[in-house]
């Protein structure tokens, strides 16, 4: 891939804390991550607590320099002028951003001068954004006087403000309803079909990501354990099919009956009175007639058969890089 096509590339980069390692008497956050994102591609970084993502945000925003590596943003070297690199990228952390003591119409207005545009523009973007988001209706109120969720939808214009060529969003669905997080991945959508716009996206709500996102790095403990298209992922996963109980409220599944569950794959509980196995396509008729037969329909809300999300493939992968840590 020639370098015109990469938007952001990460090589062999490693950041080191000083902590308490039996081995080096380090903590390692960023262990030798080597990848490519393509310019205008939607790419998900996905990985429990601790993995290292926001260590790697860091480095990409110049706010954190690396143990070891480099990183170019849209042909700079962040390590070389971290404050060059912020031009060109539209931050959103998990914490929001400033600005909360004015209204929410003059934060975007003030946030796209502050990032180069003409008075003009960012009056023009600010009302485009306002109409997109259903926050007009908000635009002469403090933004430290919004509800969680219109603050963080507030937070998301801010960081779409001045048309930055790559985006880096950390959770940005966080506190929002439904429809808000709607909103969010089209607009996504949109900026990317549209603009080219290139995103880095950080996320937990991988179910709804999915949708979205065009490629996925995996990381636990600092490392890359997968990378790929959602599609190629799970194909890797193998033929699996997940089979979601859900039981009616206060119910729940006997020892007895889970056992006679988890004899037919692999059986987790998100939450109570809530089941998922996994399990090979022959086994889907013995699974069927089990929860509609053999454990009743009495206590049964729901259940359907699909195949495997991204978010299953998520889960298996950190349950089988556990397993062998």
């Amino acid at each position: 891939m020639s370098a015109p096509d990469i938007a952001i590339r990460v090589d062999h980069l490693t950041r080191t804390f000083p902590g308490k390692s039996r081995k080096s008497g380090q903590i390692i956050a960023n262990d030798d991550l080597t990848f490519t994102v393509r310019r205008g591609e939607i790419f998900g970084l996905l990985g429990p607590n601790g993995a290292g993502k926001t260590t790697l945000i860091s480095q990409l925003l110049g706010l954190l320099r690396p143990t070891a590596g480099e990183i170019w943003v849209e042909g700079i070297n962040v390590v070389q002028q971290p404050d060059v690199v912020k031009q060109h990228i539209g931050f959103l952390p998990q914490t929001g951003l400033a600005m909360r003591g004015v209204e929410v119409e003059r934060a975007l207005r003030y946030t796209g001068r502050l990032r180069g545009q003409t008075e003009a523009d960012a009056r023009a973007q600010s009302q485009e954004l306002l109409h997109e988001l259903d926050l007009r209706p908000y635009a002469d109120r403090l933004v430290q006087k919004l509800s969680g969720g219109l603050m963080r939808l507030t937070h998301f214009a801010m960081a779409l403000m001045g048309r930055p060529q790559v985006l880096v969003l950390d959770e940005p669905t966080n506190e929002l309803d439904p429809q808000k997080r709607r909103l969010v991945w089209d607009v996504l959508a949109r900026l990317n079909r549209n603009q080219g716009t290139t995103c880095v996206l950080v996320t937990h709500n991988v179910l709804e990501a999915e949708k979205v996102l065009q490629r996925v790095a995996v990381l636990r403990h600092g490392r890359m354990i997968a990378l790929g298209t959602p599609g190629v992922l799970k194909q890797q996963s193998g033929e699996r099919l997940r089979l979601e109980v859900q039981l009616k409220e206060d119910a729940v599944y006997g020892e007895d009956e889970l056992a006679r569950l988890a004899a037919l794959g692999a059986l987790d509980s998100p939450r109570p009175g809530q089941y998922r196995l996994y399990l090979m396509p022959e086994r889907i008729a013995a699974a069927t007639e089990l929860v509609v037969r053999g454990l009743g329909l009495a206590r049964l809300d729901d259940f359907r058969l699909a195949p495997p999300s991204l978010e299953d493939v998520y889960l298996e992968l950190d349950r089988t890089h556990g397993r062998h840590e």
